[in-house]
């Protein structure tokens, strides 16, 4: 999404993704026809040194210098807008993307970073193009510009979870016919709804895969038809994931998608899955991502959980930027 210019040097390409947590690192290796890593790992901050310090070894061992480097804004960071994209010549593009958006966002359109990426048109209602517009305020984005700029890492790209999910489910044989990811954090989520590598429609939740595993260790009420526990949690969970198909189904006229498809988790949740298909009728499993990557050794289920944003970050392929 948001482009550093004048940094990039072609050579590899790399994610560091810092969070609370502490920092994922994966590193691809191009020209492969399956994509495959040269580095995927996750180092836990260590309580007893500073955060730019253990970033600044890092950016050391890997020779980070000499990569191109790509970050990920976190959930809250930005706003993603749908707007009619306008009649411009392409040299006036920012000017009108700003010009109709600074009336939808909650902060003076000066103080905003923006970029776009296609939207898929609503057969339905409009013939006319679209465009998602990410906006986020400067001082976010210099937030994570900074972080690693003076941890000598080339930054070069910042990107959202929404793309980077895109970026995984375009690799999924559910690609075809359409899909839904679901991706949980510990307190927040993020349901992304695409077909043939678009992304059609996002929905952000607020419940992560602590409030989920919370609601196993309240839960008592088992469904004897079913044989599996009514779980409020769990409910929360489904109608959400079903408002967002049935957006999908209606809003875009398309065909069911042909399945659901839950990304890994820090803490797995015992059941969900299964529950998922009982209240959906639909396809559900849980994604390994040793089917779309390659690596020297099979990514564990710790990686995968860890690793997965990254990962995806550096399967971008677009470069469009305002």
């Amino acid at each position: 999404m948001f482009l550093l210019p004048g940094k990039n040097k072609k050579s590899l390409i790399t994610a560091v993704v810092p969070n609370e947590t502490g920092i994922s690192i994966a590193t691809l290796i191009p020209g492969s026809e399956k994509p495959c890593l040269k580095v995927c790992e996750f180092s836990p901050w260590d309580e007893n040194r500073e955060h730019e310090k253990q970033l600044l070894q890092k950016a050391k061992a890997f020779s980070l210098e000499k990569h191109n480097c790509t970050t990920i804004m976190e959930l809250g960071e930005y706003s993603i807008l749908s707007i009619e994209a306008p009649d411009v010549p392409p040299n006036e593009l920012r000017a009108a993307v700003r010009w109709q958006v600074k009336d939808l966002i909650d902060f003076h359109i000066d103080d905003a970073v923006i970029d776009v990426f296609d939207a898929p048109g609503n057969s339905a209602h409009s013939q006319k193009n679209k465009l998602y517009v990410v906006a986020s305020r400067t001082s976010t984005v210099r937030k994570h510009v900074d972080q690693l700029q003076n941890a000598n890492i080339n930054l070069t790209t910042i990107d959202i979870p929404e793309l980077v999910l895109r970026n995984i489910t375009s690799r999924l044989p559910e690609n075809e016919a359409g899909v839904a990811m679901i991706y949980l954090t510990r307190e927040r989520g993020l349901v992304v709804v695409a077909r043939q590598s678009t992304l059609y429609f996002a929905r952000t939740l607020d419940l992560g895969y602590e409030y989920l595993n919370q609601s196993i260790s309240n839960n008592t009420d088992l469904n004897p038809e079913s044989n599996i526990a009514n779980n409020a949690g769990f409910d929360r969970l489904v109608l959400e994931i079903q408002r967002s198909l049935d957006y999908y189904d209606r809003y875009f006229s398309q065909p069911p998608v042909a399945g659901v498809v839950l990304a890994p988790t820090e803490t797995p949740i015992p059941g969900l899955a299964e529950y998922l298909h009982s209240a959906l009728g639909l396809s559900i499993r849980n994604l390994d991502i040793n089917e779309i990557v390659d690596c020297a050794s099979p990514l564990s289920e710790y990686q995968q959980a860890h690793c997965l944003p990254a990962i995806g970050a550096i399967l971008r392929q677009e470069q469009t930027s305002l």
